[in-house]
């Protein structure tokens, strides 16, 4: 490769031609040409008509570039930001018309255009056009220190109107304020006690306001939803299930339905048996966190790992109960000991080896002591104390079947006592987390699993499960707490992980200041930018560091409002507006979607 060619006073300097053309080459400014545009201007148009396209750039900025951040730049103008200094321009040439007249009634009253009153005009024009180019470009400097001052210590700011304008008009999960959320996610609802969530969220959504496409499963304690929503369910053509063992509100709902948790056993041959019965017992006999008597719950969840195992491979499918299982375990003497005889001679061809492993597991744990394994039945009687009651036993015989959620035109409503929610919630834990895994094994259309009171079911493995992977199986999970104490006092350290795993997070009528510090920080910081306010903005801007929203401002804001995050979007603040007072719920014939409130 050939040197590069030296000027002839190389020898001197040693200076190659192209370093001096990189040396004399100017240095690219997009805003060079603009800049001497508008300065050309105002010498050959009069002062007044920079005046006018820059106060028409000035209007323009206020506008479309402040309220995104955008510094007043002078190159790559949008359409409508050249448009407001046209018209600017256009405005002010009423002034320089009037200027021009006064001028030529001067000339006259003279008698002649002498070259003394030309050169006065343009140099008159020189002037005033750098006194109103310097004032611009102060403005602009000012601005760009309260931008600089406006960043320092944090950006937070709520989402602008455009935003959020292709959450309008799509189909999805009515989330509040007109708003639907048509992504595949989860979602989170944190609402205190009597704060609103059922008429202000869930009813709307089991209303179609949203216009969500999908199978529900709607946790509803003391049949409320299902009073003021099954009608329209029916009329739109959706498969209605209500399970309602205590009959419930009974004239309003109908009849209940019946469903067997022991049914997504039913495949013998299946290779996730194992796993199930596992699942069945853990959902009876839960994993709690900080738990001082693990030894004895891990075995009596073992043990009736066993008995559901033993049950589903040598019964026929109507005899696969809860039913049995609580009178099994209750079994004691010569009962209790041919049952293990048994389980460990069960021959099943697939699952019979691990059914006899069991059996020998509990004679080991016999043979440890009366006290030991006295204690591990006593935890499992008291874990299985909730099947003793006739209208649950009667209403846990094979019906519903939840494979036929992925279909996508189902709504099962799962009725419950507000005063059995603690007392029953071995049910709900049930109820769910077979539905979901009967979901996730024939995953097809949308299935949204409408969690209220989700306390209440405590820890669960497979929520955790469903909220980090189950979206790409077509399976939404939304939780409805009343605070993040809740939350963190069952999921322990992973809360926050539950938290980060939903896309769509929604926080009112927020009580504690737990949740509402939370709200505060996940808002996020902003600089409050103060000094003296002049003719060209603020003079000597200083910021300093405080929450967009305090905590107490999100307590007295979420009364009336609701706090949403979605996804990686600004927070929005969102009107709190009832299914009763929404027009879109009543037909043109007057004929409302929802009925009434059994309960007001």
């Amino acid at each position: 490769m050939q040197n590069a060619p030296k000027l002839p006073f190389k020898e001197g300097l040693n200076v190659s031609k192209e370093e001096l053309v990189e040396l004399l080459r100017p240095s690219e400014n997009p805003e060079r040409l603009a800049k001497f545009l508008l300065f050309l201007t105002g010498v050959l148009l009069m002062p007044i008509t920079l005046i006018g396209v820059l106060l028409g750039y000035i209007r323009g900025y206020k506008r479309f570039f402040e309220p995104r951040d955008i510094f007043p730049r002078l190159f790559s103008l949008p359409p409508i930001i050249r448009v407001a200094m046209l018209i600017g321009a256009v405005v002010i040439w009423l002034a320089i018309i009037a200027g021009v007249s006064l001028f030529m009634v001067a000339i006259k009253s003279v008698g002649s255009f002498e070259r003394a009153a030309v050169m006065s005009y343009f140099l008159t024009n020189f002037v005033l056009t750098v006194l109103v180019y310097w004032t611009f470009i102060m403005w602009r400097r000012s601005k760009m220190m309260q931008e600089m001052e406006a960043k320092k210590f944090g950006t937070a700011r709520f989402a602008r109107p455009d935003e959020l304008e292709e959450y309008k008009e799509r189909k999805g999960f009515y989330i509040g304020g007109g708003f639907s959320f048509p992504d595949k996610g989860h979602l989170l609802t944190v609402a205190g006690t009597r704060g609103g969530k059922g008429v202000n969220l869930i009813v709307p959504n089991l209303l179609g306001l949203g216009g969500y496409e999908g199978s529900y499963v709607v946790i509803d304690p003391k049949a409320e939803l299902a009073a003021i929503s099954q009608r329209y369910q029916r009329e739109s053509g959706k498969n209605v299930v209500i399970l309602n063992p205590w009959d419930l509100l009974a004239e309003n709902v109908g009849k209940a339905s019946s469903y067997n948790p022991m049914d997504i056993l039913s495949d013998k041959s299946s290779p996730h048996l194992i796993d199930d019965a596992d699942i069945i017992a853990e959902m009876i006999v839960p994993v709690e966190k900080d738990d001082k008597n693990r030894f004895f719950t891990d075995n009596a969840r073992g043990i009736l790992s066993g008995l559901v195992l033993h049950l589903v491979t040598t019964y026929e499918r109507e005899e696969r109960t809860l039913d049995k299982l609580w009178k099994w375990v209750r079994l004691s003497g010569d009962d209790w000991d041919n049952l293990l005889a048994d389980m460990a001679i069960n021959v099943d061809p697939v699952n019979g080896d691990a059914i006899r492993t069991a059996a020998n597991a509990i004679l080991q744990l016999m043979s440890a002591g009366e006290k030991t394994f006295g204690s591990i039945m006593a935890t499992l009687i008291q874990c299985t104390d909730f099947l003793k009651s006739p209208a649950l036993q009667q209403s846990l015989q094979s019906g519903f079947d939840p494979r036929i959620l992925s279909e996508g035109n189902t709504i099962v409503y799962v009725v419950i006592p507000v005063d059995k929610l603690q007392s029953h919630a071995r049910w709900l834990r049930l109820v769910v987390t077979t539905c979901i895994r009967a979901v996730v094994r024939k995953p097809n259309k949308r299935v949204c699993f409408l969690l209220d009171e989700f306390a209440a079911l405590g820890y669960l493995p497979e929520i955790e499960n469903a909220l980090s992977t189950y979206a790409g199986f077509n399976l939404t999970v939304w939780p409805i707490l009343q605070s993040l104490i809740q939350l963190k006092g069952i999921y322990g350290d992973k809360w926050e992980v539950f938290v980060g795993n939903t896309a769509v997070k929604q926080y009112f009528s927020v009580n504690d200041n737990f949740t509402a510090e939370y709200v505060s920080k996940s808002i996020g910081q902003t600089s409050n930018v103060t000094g003296i306010k002049s003719w060209l903005g603020i003079k000597d801007p200083s910021a300093n560091q405080r929450p967009l929203v305090t905590s107490d401002e999100v307590r007295r804001g979420s009364g009336d409002n609701m706090f949403v995050f979605i996804g990686a979007k600004p927070p929005t603040l969102l009107e709190k507006r009832p299914y009763y007072q929404m027009g879109e719920l009543v037909g043109k014939d007057g004929k409302a979607r929802f009925d009434k409130n059994p309960y007001l």
